[in-house]
């Protein structure tokens, strides 16, 4: 194995001959301290592997001209995925902190390739679902333990409905079971294994975090789901735990998709794994800029009694070029919906 292959071995979805591909096409580039890498809020052409040395993710803060360090990236880290699949401007600063070693690729060569090679595409998504499902896991803990206070529903996760097609929704009816749940049903615990992706149709979630502070048990309100939204997704693509408990907030209708079932789906049909995991990255990546605009940070965030500004894209503001989906993608969720309902 090559020097580059070695620094690149924790990126575990992609094969060797992913990994080979990258080293070729990719760009390597020797970075001063202080470098910055990508620029927030400006457009940046290329995602990088670190392959050696360290950099920080910085981001603004709400009525302060310092930028706070959120995290800092090492060897195998992968930085700027979020601006190739949601297609939108950094939402953070990333400068080195020490002498550091790049490979970089251009978003075009690496669309080309996905377009050409499926199966790369959908290794290449799952990876990419695993990173931004570990960096949202670290920032529900920071938000929990600095008692944040919870935004009301987030918006409807209709990114999933806009990106799958007809076919991949009728596989999830299909193949899904109808859950009626009432008020106070614990469909997911924290910690413990997640049997099945949910589909909220209709009721109401909360997302609850336990930790132990001053040696006692603590349960602090994360967040809420409302109708559109999935839940489940971050336990099913790191095959791990879950990070927090799911509880109805009321009466609610579901449809659950056993996790079994949806990783034997993934297996055999590759172009439904691309488009299921870029679903999923664009869900994750969406509650990550949630997470941050709820902490204060990020170049614009949009208050309720605030004027918007038409010049101006706010953090959590959803993009124009993504209405247009979402609007057959709100077409497909009415269609699910009844049909679960039968």
């Amino acid at each position: 194995m090559t020097p580059v292959l070695t620094q690149l071995d924790n990126l575990k979805v992609l094969h060797s001959t992913d990994l080979e591909w990258i080293t070729q096409i990719g760009v390597q580039q020797d970075l001063p301290i202080a470098k910055i890498l990508i620029q927030e809020g400006q457009p940046s052409d290329s995602i990088y592997f670190i392959l050696d040395g360290t950099v920080a993710v910085l981001i603004s803060q709400q009525g302060s001209d310092l930028d706070q360090e959120i995290v800092r990236c090492g060897q195998g880290e992968v930085i700027g995925e979020m601006s190739f699949v949601d297609d939108r401007s950094p939402s953070a600063t990333v400068k080195t902190v020490e002498p550091t070693r790049v490979l970089s690729i251009s978003k075009r060569q690496l669309q080309i390739k996905m377009d050409r090679d499926p199966d790369f595409a959908a290794r290449f998504y799952q990876e990419i679902t695993s990173i931004l499902s570990s960096r949202l896991r670290s920032l529900s803990k920071l938000l929990a333990q600095n008692k944040i206070v919870p935004s009301q529903a987030l918006r409807k996760v209709l990114f999933v409905f806009a990106v799958l097609n007809d076919n991949d929704i009728d596989w999830m009816v299909t193949h899904g079971r109808r859950e009626d749940a009432v008020m106070g049903t614990v469909l997911i615990q924290q910690d413990q294994p997640v049997e099945a992706l949910y589909i909220l149709l209709k009721g109401n979630l909360v997302v609850l975090f336990s930790m132990m502070k001053d040696g006692q048990l603590v349960e602090r309100e994360l967040a809420r789901r409302a109708s559109g939204e999935i839940v489940g997704e971050m336990s099913f693509v790191e095959a791990g735990t879950a990070s927090a408990t799911i509880k109805c907030a009321e009466n609610s209708l579901l449809l659950a998709i056993p996790q079994e079932m949806l990783r034997e789906k993934l297996q055999r049909d590759r172009s439904f794994a691309t488009r299921f995991y870029r679903a999923i990255s664009l869900v994750l990546i969406d509650r990550l800029r949630e997470g941050l605009v709820q902490r204060g940070f990020g170049q614009q965030a949009y208050s309720k009694d605030q004027q918007m500004v038409d010049e101006i894209e706010y953090e959590d503001e959803i993009p124009l070029d993504v209405l247009e989906p979402t609007l057959l993608a709100g077409t497909r969720f009415k269609w699910m919906m009844n049909r679960v309902r039968g």
